[in-house]
């Protein structure tokens, strides 16, 4: 009565006058014969009959509500509608949803009817679905970016490590080429990891590695750009840390070169400094820090560092990085939670003297540098993957499954590299015949492969005709030998979930 105000009495006398026709008795009668014929006309409340017993109650809600369209759906026991309208004084459709049904009240059979304004929840719902196709776009994007640069930035990188190349022609045009790509690639990859951040999706892979060859191998990455820029590059590791430790090697780096990277634009003289030392606070724990000598940041804008798309647009920041995206913060801070950080990530910085970014990591290590130190348990919620271990061979072939000409051309001058011959094959379907009659193919057998004919097989994720997952599972049921090639799975994307179904359709490795 409240929403319909004056009309509601109009409306229940003309339900009144349905409901009676449809059962021949008085609506809200007492006498308990009336049951049968009562339920008779709940079963016809939705009917679209317009003879003897008039408008259905459908006809009648439809007509009182001013709605254009209406679903119903029907039971025993009750009738729900739901119907949209324009009415809304903003002009935007307003859904409603309506509940009819028998209850008994003071001893009558009476009708119930509860109207409902569903439009929220709908909008909600939409929303729900539009966010879930962006996130289907985004990361369709990136991985259709990725491909192409996972094929230009090595084919640029060989030409520039050709002796035969001019150097003049390596510095004015294929540097600046190679340097532009990677930057693509960075952007592609934050948004492909701000894809899966807001999906809750970002995938770690812990395993255990050698924590001087890792920072040793990021080092080498900036070194060459800050000697070039006439900046000191120092990597400072305590000598009392374990040697290995336990977490995601990739992930760990990504955080780190996120926070070089940076350093690297703001700073144009003095140095910058790398450190992992133990945690003063935790001796299970180390710290990882970056120190630069660069311009700085203003303590009013700290807070924007780590939030999305938290670039900051004051004039001097905006000139010394005119194309990130502000990102890259927000995503290593993420990272650094889920790899199992003390703390979020610290920033220490004075305008026009530098800054200082840190975090900590458990070790979860084992076997420290000194045989004396204590060896850190890895808990049970960082327990590695299992590896499955390829059998050696002396088989010197490889085939390569991939449907994108130029990743074959890349896949092929990387292995060729190290001495191994290439068997391409375009599609799953055309893998299958070659693996499954190798001689009709023109290939010979190898001696000491397990095989006799590939020692490895490398294989794209998405394909026509027969796709990468798939493609394992039938080599996996074939007879002999065959199925026992070890098989390594190549994704542009490396969602976690792919990574776990590669593994259970009986993949060796995953690279993405």
């Amino acid at each position: 009565a409240e929403y319909m105000g004056d009309k509601f009495d109009s409306f229940k006398v003309e339900l009144e006058q349905r409901l009676s026709k449809l059962s021949g008795i008085p609506y809200g009668s007492s006498d308990d014969s009336a049951q049968t014929n009562q339920h008779s006309a709940l079963d016809r409340l939705d009917r679209r009959d317009h003879g003897k017993h008039g408008p259905s109650i459908s006809d009648t809600i439809l007509q009182h509500f001013q709605l254009p369209k209406v679903q119903s759906k029907s039971s025993r026991q009750a009738v729900r509608l739901e119907g949209t309208r324009q009415a809304r004084e903003d002009g935007e459709e307003q859904s409603l949803e309506f509940d009819l049904r028998n209850i008994n009240f003071s001893s009558c059979k009476c009708l119930l009817i509860i109207v409902k304004d569903v439009t929220q929840t709908k909008q909600i719902s939409r929303l729900k679905a539009l966010d879930h196709y962006k996130d289907q776009l985004l990361a369709s994007v990136t991985h259709e970016l990725r491909t192409p640069l996972n094929c230009i930035i090595p084919m640029i990188t060989d030409v520039i490590n050709d002796s035969s190349v001019p150097e003049i022609s390596k510095e004015s045009s294929l540097k600046p080429a190679l340097n532009s790509a990677q930057l693509l690639m960075n952007i592609v990859n934050d948004i492909l990891d701000y894809s899966r951040y807001k999906r809750n999706k970002l995938s770690l892979t812990f395993g255990e590695f050698e924590l001087l060859d890792k920072m040793t191998e990021i080092y080498r990455l900036f070194e060459a750009q800050c000697k070039h820029k006439g900046i000191d590059l120092v990597l400072d590791i305590c000598s009392t840390l374990p040697r290995k430790m336990f977490s995601d090697k990739n992930r760990l780096g990504q955080v780190i070169i996120n926070f070089l990277s940076n350093a690297l634009k703001f700073t144009s003289r003095g140095s910058i400094k790398v450190s992992v030392q133990p945690s003063i606070s935790d001796n299970e724990f180390v710290q990882f820090k970056v120190t630069d000598t660069g311009l700085g940041i203003r303590k009013e804008h700290l807070i924007k560092l780590f939030t999305e798309f938290g670039k900051i647009e004051v004039a001097e920041h905006a000139r010394l990085n005119p194309q990130g995206i502000g990102l890259g913060l927000m995503i290593s801070n993420q990272l650094v939670t889920l790899l199992g950080g003390k703390s979020r990530i610290k920033v220490a910085s004075t305008y026009g003297e530098g800054s200082e970014f840190s975090f900590e990591l458990p070790l979860y290590a084992a076997q420290p540098f000194d045989t004396g130190d204590t060896v850190v348990k890895i808990p049970s919620k960082f327990k590695p993957r299992p590896i499955r271990v390829m059998q050696p061979c002396e088989c010197k072939r490889i085939l390569s499954v991939d449907d994108n000409d130029y990743n074959q051309m890349v896949i092929e001058r990387m292995l060729e590299k190290l001495d191994f011959e290439v068997v391409k094959a375009f599609n799953g379907a055309d893998a299958l015949q070659i693996v499954d009659n190798p001689t009709g193919s023109g290939i010979n057998p190898c001696k000491g492969s397990i095989c006799y004919y590939f020692s490895l097989i490398v294989t794209d994720l998405q394909m026509p005709i027969i796709d990468g997952l798939q493609l394992i599972k039938e080599i996996r049921i074939m007879n002999g030998n065959i199925s026992k090639i070890p098989i390594v799975l190549v994704s542009a994307t490396g969602e976690e979930a792919q990574v776990k179904e590669g593994f259970d359709v009986g993949m060796n490795d995953f690279l993405c």
